[in-house]
């Protein structure tokens, strides 16, 4: 059916927008790729409320000043700086400029972060990359470049831990680039609805959904339906269409599950990825559940607003979730062939430590470990620096050290170089261990094979390189004043270990 659409056509970083009455999305012809070099990148500075995109009129930017939450969830830990690329070279929303001036005025209100707009691919080069905090596709359509540097330096700026925020068509993109779909966790596959709908929360206690009080709600959009790779097995799905309420004899479905996701979070590498589709429609950006979904949404991807996006299909009743799945290695990351999953074992292969993507304060850790005769490996703990685990993170001892007496610093159960486990509590070689780690706060305690091997309180820890008892450790810092959330991580060492059954259950901070 014919619809109202928006030609707009670039010059530079500037939009000029022309209004065309009666055409067809199919008559939006998608532009050339740039071919030859990639020239500097053409980037507009972080831009005041004066210089809003000038073809959003003055009645709605009032209605989105009045909108925007007037506070973030959380204060950011330091500048953030958010790139809003709006490109496209297929269909063009008219709803582009809308959002950006929206994210703009939302930073700008409650300081959350600062807006840089551009339509250049070059902005994409690493030496630009470096300036940003986080990347927001505005509704950005059709393969953007094709220039494998833009794209691999795009790849290594969400992996070594910024972010990525997608709006609406975001996923309408790259379609010739499997590792973007990987990345924005799916692809479109057509918009079956486009009206009034309702949405369901799917995760009411999520941080990112803090705007809509654990309800459901009415809102008038064009909503999506995602392709592989989308999946939740991979994807923290937080809100979808409300199927029991929407048409679904409308023409054009065609997933046969019910799951049409409108709102997702997931890691990537190191870092951190946001979804949401709605967007189509100018007014979306004016409606305040919406932006403050949205501004939290950025500020999780920004790295300052802690939230869990662990994938629902690894989420356990009473609050646990599968950290090692069993069946891939979703959710880790390590250098290609170093781990393996081998009949729903975490088996190190050899070459590189192993990692959760997500980090973690307090939590409770279950996991059975296996190792065998002399092996030296390890559990570390709220690591803040993986290029550093040592000096930055907390080590559980796991070694070989069955019957060895008497205990000390460096026997498995240990936390490693600083207190010995109560008793030796390691079983042979070869054999399986049940061990469970809390950290809450201060205090660490460790149980393995039902014995409670250590009660510890890192605020005792108050010097560098020294233990309560006086004896020696090789940190540089003291432990009361190590990081309280990081990554978790199993060692390579040069020696056999394997992992199973591991789950996670964050405690409340």
């Amino acid at each position: 059916m014919s619809r109202p659409c928006v030609a707009i056509r670039a010059f530079g970083s500037i939009a000029l927008t022309i209004a065309l009455a009666g055409c067809t999305a199919t008559e939006q012809k998608p532009r050339e790729v740039p071919t030859g070099p990639v020239a500097a990148p053409k980037v507009q500075p972080a831009l005041p409320a004066a210089t809003l995109p000038t073809e959003v009129p003055p009645d709605a930017v009032a209605r989105m000043r009045a909108a925007a939450p007037a506070t973030a969830p959380v204060t950011p830990a330091q500048p953030r700086h958010l790139l809003i690329y709006t490109a496209c070279k297929g269909f063009k929303h008219s709803s582009i400029p809308f959002c950006t001036a929206a994210l703009q005025i939302v930073g700008e209100k409650t300081g959350a972060y600062q807006v840089t707009v551009s339509d250049d691919p070059a902005v994409f080069k690493p030496e630009s990359l470096a300036r940003f905090d986080a990347i927001c596709f505005n509704n950005t359509t059709g393969e953007l470049f094709d220039e494998p540097e833009l794209k691999q330096a795009l790849l290594d700026f969400v992996r070594k831990g910024k972010g990525i925020v997608g709006i609406h068509a975001a996923t309408d993109c790259f379609y010739k680039w499997p590792e973007y779909g990987d990345m924005m966790g799916g692809y479109f596959d057509g918009h079956p609805w486009n009206g009034t709908v309702t949405i369901k929360v799917d995760d009411p206690q999520h941080p990112l959904n803090a705007a809509f009080g654990g309800k459901g709600f009415e809102i008038a959009d064009e909503i999506y339906q995602f392709k592989e790779p989308y999946s939740r097995a991979k994807l923290r799905v937080l809100l979808s269409l409300d199927t029991a309420k929407t048409d679904m004899t409308r023409p054009g479905i065609k997933r046969t599950d019910g799951d049409f996701a409108v709102s997702w979070v997931h890691t990537y590498g190191l870092g951190r990825v946001f979804f949401c589709s709605l967007g189509h429609r100018e007014d979306i950006f004016w409606t305040p559940a919406v932006l403050q979904h949205d501004l939290a949404g950025i500020q999780f991807a920004l790295g300052d607003l802690p939230a869990d996006a662990t994938p629902n299909a690894q989420l356990l009743p009473d609050g646990w979730a599968e950290l090692f799945n069993g069946q891939d290695l979703t959710g880790w990351v390590s250098k290609p062939g170093s781990w393996a999953v081998e009949d729903g074992i975490l088996t190190r292969k050899g070459g590189d430590y192993i990692w959760t993507e997500q980090t973690f304060g307090d939590f409770v850790l279950d996991l059975d470990f296996k190792i065998a005769e002399k092996t030296n490996s390890g559990v570390f703990l709220r690591t803040s620096d993986i290029a550093d685990c040592v000096q930055t993170g907390i080590e559980v001892q796991v070694l070989d050290t069955y019957g060895k007496e008497p205990v000390d610093k460096h026997d498995c159960g240990a936390v490693y170089d600083c207190l010995a486990p109560a008793k030796q509590a390691v079983k042979k070689a070869g054999e399986w261990n049940h061990a469970t780690i809390t950290c809450k706060g201060p205090k660490i305690a460790i149980e393995m094979n039902g014995e409670k091997i250590i009660d510890m309180n890192l605020d005792q820890w108050t010097t560098a390189g020294k233990n309560p008892d006086g004896t020696p450790n090789k940190f540089k810092t003291a432990y009361k004043d190590m990081a309280r959330v990081g990554h978790i991580g199993f060692q390579e060492h040069g020696s056999p270990v394997w992992f199973r059954n591991v789950k996670i259950k964050r405690l409340a901070e």
